[in-house]
């Protein structure tokens, strides 16, 4: 018999009531695919990207029971009337159906993580493309547990899942899961490639900056330079020396007028300079 609970509690009751003493509830936390084989009965944790990830399976003898936040539809299970009538069909096909759930929300979280992987080409924005990345990963993970998961429930591991029955579907889902690890395997280097061109333009955004401040070192440099003239100039006649004193006499009433023509004159020659070198 199949039996499908949306609460947690009922299903616990219903399984303790079938003679399964063990604590399930931990499982609920594990973040992971997984089958666990316990001595008269197995349990399969998959998880997806719902509001209420866990889709916890445990299958014991003719009795399958499944805890998970949807309800498993009606019309679902009658695909598999013929299944359903062979041994271990029930759980088969029960099983079938949630992994298929299972893979359709990672399918439907790959296309959000693609579509604002298309919009960061024009956005690059590098939190986001850093989160996107983790998301990206993060959806990879599951679907590779998937992928291992479905190999060893064809190799037969779980015994209570007879695949033969769904071959053509099993066949399907393996391809389907295979398929979208290749599309985020090859999204994970578009992801590189996002992060390389954030870079790319930190740095020239960097490389500019550091232009127009040299550019404001060199200007004020200069200025520094011209303004430095007069003073070397007020300096060397400031001096109490006699004879370098003699390029201008002092005590004449024209010397003020000298020096300053002087200095105006090395202003201007300095500044014609560094304007030669493009430094102003």
């Amino acid at each position: 018999m199949i039996y499908t609970f949306t609460s947690f509690e009922e299903f616990d009751k219903r399984v303790k009531e079938s003679g399964i003493k063990d604590d399930l509830r931990p499982l609920l936390s594990l973040d992971l695919n997984f089958f666990e084989r316990y001595p008269n009965y197995v349990v399969l944790n998959l998880r997806d990207y719902s509001d209420t990830p866990n889709n916890l399976l445990v299958l014991s003898g003719d009795n399958s029971f499944l805890y998970s936040g949807h309800e498993v539809q009606q019309d679902a299970l009658r695909l598999f009337k013929y299944t359903v009538k062979k041994k271990h069909g029930e759980s088969t096909a029960l099983c079938l159906i949630v992994l298929k759930n299972a893979l359709a929300s990672y399918n439907t979280e790959f296309e959000k993580i693609n579509s604002e992987i298309d919009r960061q080409e024009e956005v690059l924005s590098a939190q986001e493309i850093e989160s996107l990345g983790k998301r990206l990963r993060k959806v990879g993970n599951k679907v590779e547990d998937l992928v291992d998961l479905l190999i060893k429930l064809e190799e037969r591991d779980v015994h209570e899942v007879n695949t033969a029955y769904v071959s053509y579907d099993y066949d399907v889902l393996v391809a389907k899961s295979r398929h979208l690890l290749d599309r985020i395997k090859s999204h994970s280097g578009q992801i590189v490639g996002l992060r390389n061109e954030v870079e790319i333009r930190f740095s020239r955004e960097l490389n500019s900056r550091i232009e127009v401040l040299s550019h404001q070192v060199k200007v004020l440099t200069a200025i520094t330079i011209l303004l430095m003239i007069p003073n070397i100039i007020a300096g060397h006649y400031g001096m109490n020396l006699k004879y370098l004193n003699s390029f201008v006499d002092v005590s004449s009433p024209e010397a003020e007028y000298s020096v300053l023509g002087m200095s105006v004159g090395l202003i201007a020659l300095t500044y014609l300079f560094l304007k030669w070198k493009k430094w102003v």
